[in-house]
């Protein structure tokens, strides 16, 4: 955990997680295990975010929005209220996501649409 992120006390972070410099983390935010969260994230309250996602810099999610395991938010994407990224999708930079991403797909524009399956990852 980085000095400058802001972590509220309600928030639970997960083993071999990383929370970089000016994240802030509002309320009742779960992040899982070996979790990146890299600089200027926004984690509104009530956020789940799987074990092994990656948030990158700039990401915003709007309160309640579930990130699934293994998942991808690409820098600066911004995701609605209530809306949920499912495992192994990745979301393009920039993307505006207003409805949920099924498991395993590429999402990016905006707003975000599909554009095709995410690219197959061998397990190790």
């Amino acid at each position: 955990m980085h000095p400058a992120a802001s972590v509220a006390p309600s928030c639970r972070i997960g083993a071999g997680s990383v929370v970089l410099a000016q994240t802030v983390l509002t309320a009742s935010v779960r992040v899982g295990a070996h979790v990146a969260v890299m600089p200027h994230v926004t984690l509104t309250h009530d956020a789940e975010i799987g074990d092994y996602a990656t948030i990158a810099s700039g990401v915003r999610l709007g309160g309640g929005v579930t990130v699934g395991t293994g998942a991808y938010l690409g820098a600066g994407a911004l995701v609605r209220e209530g809306v949920t990224v499912g495992a192994g999708a990745l979301v393009g930079m920039g993307a505006v996501v207003l409805r949920d991403v099924p498991p395993g797909e590429v999402w990016a524009g905006s707003p975000a649409r599909r554009l095709r399956p995410a690219p197959h990852r061998e397990e190790n």
